[in-house]
């Protein structure tokens, strides 16, 4: 029986006692796969006791594999390593990028896992499929004793020795080959290109449920989708994913090392964001659930209070094992506030017990009006929540609405922006440069575009759609020195409807191997349908938006210098700085936040005699001199230029030049120190700044 709308999602048996028997029904490209609630697993210990009675020989070894180029822990790598830990099996885990992925070869030399899991990003992939592609050509190759003349051959061939072996292909206790999985607790790849790469099973959506049954061998390969938002992710296996990452490599020890630690606190998404791959989950419900009669449920699932709390506790325990202080919990949930009963009861025991605050993403209908009022009031109370992400994404709303889907309207994101800012939490806005708000350059058959009722809402000049968004923050007059602009380069991923539109529209080539820069948000403009010079505009944009941000006449500054040059360096924005700053309108808004509440002129000048004293340090200390109005503007401009000088001191021992590029990125960091609770006096300047503070924290 399917799930209904008023039913709940948690199995009252805790577990099933047989194989589960989902419906699946075939779809286009994949498998719809129906669990009823008494298919699925929500009392895991429960299961792997029971598990170890009846199946003790079912040990699956299953090693996971993602990238390392992300600052924030992989969740998705340790939720899924519970199912496998909750299966009596071992998990282990690789992080690797282009120069170590044949690290892989090297575990399955040593671990032998029956298994091979990828978690997936959109860019970061080219690498891994390469490896698929040697790794089942020399398996192919060596199970069957004979060449094979192309890898779509070797492909099929080991899928069907997968399909026969019911799994992992053996020879006695020897893995042959061990199967490729690719998905996470929700796909971030496009599954279809992913299945045509090399996966044997592609899971399209949440993986808890289908890497359980895949990996107890109920499903031959395919494209498999789960689209029900079960709240039943197991605890996830941190301290196994520590172990692993603290062992592999110098650069991965920074994930248990991080003062910055993950959580989830509910699953699924309501909103049919089009840049997203997770936009689809109402749409895929709908579908799955069509002409059953039943009501699908609520596609957003708190996952237990006591589970969360526990997750805490065992962050804080592992902080010990590592010697270090988790300062801020990332909730990596897609919307948080849902449920403002659930965080009621999460409140009092997590602030008693664990004690750290949350760092969340909320949307703007949550922040806005009354209702929006009590959901801060009750996460400012003990400060539970330290900091809050809202994303915008764009200024106008006939894009937010036509080409994003997103239905928020102007007036309700100022509304939120005020509430927030009116309990003093920081908050970080988010929005995407290099929309495709221009007309299609050839005919589309996507039913998304700029186009309603017979009213074109098309850019002759995308600078300007860009530009509204920021003027929407500006023009709040709540944004204060603590909060933070954040915006992306637009990448389209395929797969996701804006991705596939500016595909057929003409805006890119469809390719996104070798582009980690433009899918890693850095800095590279993701379509290749704007001029050069418009491009360089918009990275410019981006790269400065967050100083722009805190002026009042933002927009018209902004404006002035992205159209008053056509190339952008630290040289031309510190000029512009420099010759501009009356026309500036800075907020007299104090902050409660940082180390020196009132940055005067005086002590920045002074700062700078102290840390470039040296003749050949004279051009970059004229151009800090320049960038005065700019440390004024924003947090802790002190500090932040004590932070610039270190970077710069560093880039200048490599032999390579502080650019624009370094200053957004020691910009954002130092905004990212301040949400996360990081914040610090660096080393080198702690005796210079220390008479300039209020407070005393260590020194990083």
């Amino acid at each position: 029986m399917l799930p209904s709308l008023r039913g709940s999602l948690v199995n009252a048996n805790g577990f099933p006692t047989a194989p589960a028997s989902p419906i699946v029904e075939k779809r286009t490209d994949y498998m719809d796969v129906l669990y009823s609630v008494e298919d699925i697993v929500s009392d895991w210990e429960g299961y792997s006791r029971h598990l170890r009675v009846k199946n003790p020989d079912f040990h699956p070894r299953v090693l996971f594999v993602s990238h390392d180029m992300s600052e924030i822990e992989n969740i998705t790598l340790m939720a899924l390593g519970g199912v496998v830990r909750s299966l009596n099996g071992t998990p282990q885990y690789l992080l690797v990028n282009p120069n170590n992925v044949s690290k892989i070869d090297e575990f399955l030399e040593r671990g032998h896992p029956e298994w091979i899991g990828f978690n997936l990003y959109t860019g970061l992939t080219d690498h891994v499929f390469e490896w698929i592609r040697s790794y089942k050509l020399k398996s192919a190759e060596a199970i069957l004793k004979r060449p094979f003349s192309n890898f779509e051959e070797a492909d099929q061939a080991l899928k069907n020795l997968v399909r026969e072996a019911g799994g992992p292909v053996m020879s006695g206790g020897r893995v042959l080959y061990a199967p490729v999985i690719t998905g996470g607790h929700y796909n971030n790849h496009d599954y279809k290109t992913s299945y045509e790469r090399g996966a044997d099973y592609a899971v399209r959506g949440k993986g808890i449920n289908l890497l359980k049954d895949i990996l107890m061998r109920q499903y031959a390969p395919g494209i498999y989708h789960d689209p029900i938002t079960f709240p039943n992710i197991p605890e996830f296996d941190r301290a196994g994913f520590y172990a692993d990452m603290a062992a592999f490599s110098d650069k991965t020890k920074k994930y248990p090392l991080s003062p910055v630690k993950s959580v989830l606190t509910a699953l699924g998404c309501s909103y049919r964001c089009t840049y997203c791959y997770i936009s689809s989950l109402i749409d895929n419900l709908k579908e799955s659930y069509e002409g059953t009669g039943v009501k699908p449920p609520s596609i957003i699932q708190d996952r237990p209070v006591e589970l969360i709390l526990k997750e805490g506790l065992a962050i804080k325990e592992l902080d010990k094992l590592y010697g270090i202080r988790t300062t801020a919990v990332f909730d990596q949930a897609d919307i948080s506030l849902n449920n403002l009963e659930w965080w009621e009861k999460l409140n009092p025991l997590w602030t008693s017990q664990v004690g750290i605050p949350f760092y969340i993403q909320a949307r703007p209908a949550m922040l806005a009006g009354e209702n929006g009022i009590k959901r801060i009031a009750l996460i400012a109370k003990d400060r539970l929540v330290a900091g809050i992400s809202m994303a915008i994404e764009s200024g106008d709303p006939a894009v937010r609405r036509l080409l994003l889907k997103r239905l928020e309207g102007n007036e309700m994101i100022t509304d939120a922006l005020r509430n927030v800012k009116s309990f003093h939490i920081p908050i970080r806005t988010q929005a995407i440069t290099g929309l495709p708000v221009i007309r299609p350059l050839r005919p589309t058959t996507a039913d998304i575009g700029l186009v309603d009722k017979d009213k074109e809402y098309y850019y002759d000049d995308p600078l300007q759609e860009t530009l509204k968004c920021l003027d929407l923050v500006c023009s709040s007059n709540a944004f204060s020195k603590e909060d933070y602009y954040w915006n992306s380069l637009y990448s389209p991923f395929p797969g996701t409807p804006l991705g596939d539109y500016s595909f057929q529209a003409g805006f890119h080539d469809g390719q996104t191997d070798n582009k980690e820069k433009a899918y890693m948000f850095t800095t590279e403009c993701g379509l290749s349908c704007f001029p050069p010079a418009v491009t360089r505009k918009q990275v410019a944009f981006h790269r400065t938006a967050n100083f722009f941000a805190h002026l009042q006449n933002g927009k018209d500054m902004m404006t002035l210098f992205i159209y008053s040059h056509d190339v952008f360096d630290l040289k031309i924005f510190a000029d512009f700085i420099e010759q501009k700053h009356d026309l500036f309108k800075i907020p007299p808004r104090a902050s409660k936040f940082g180390f020196v509440p009132h940055v005067s002129e005086e002590m920045l000048r002074d700062f700078f005699a102290h840390a470039y004293p040296q003749t050949e340090d004279a051009a970059f200390k004229e151009i800090n001199i320049k960038l005065l109005p700019y440390y004024s503007a924003l947090l802790d401009g002190l500090v932040l230029a004590a932070k610039i000088a270190v970077r710069y001191f560093k880039e200048k021992e490599k032999g390579t030049a502080f650019t624009l590029d370094l200053l957004t990125r020691v910009e954002r960091n130092h905004y990212y120190d301040n949400s996360y609770n990081m914040a610090y006096l660096p080393a080198a300047y702690t005796a210079f700044l220390s008479g300039f503070t209020h407070e005393t924290r260590q020194a990083a």
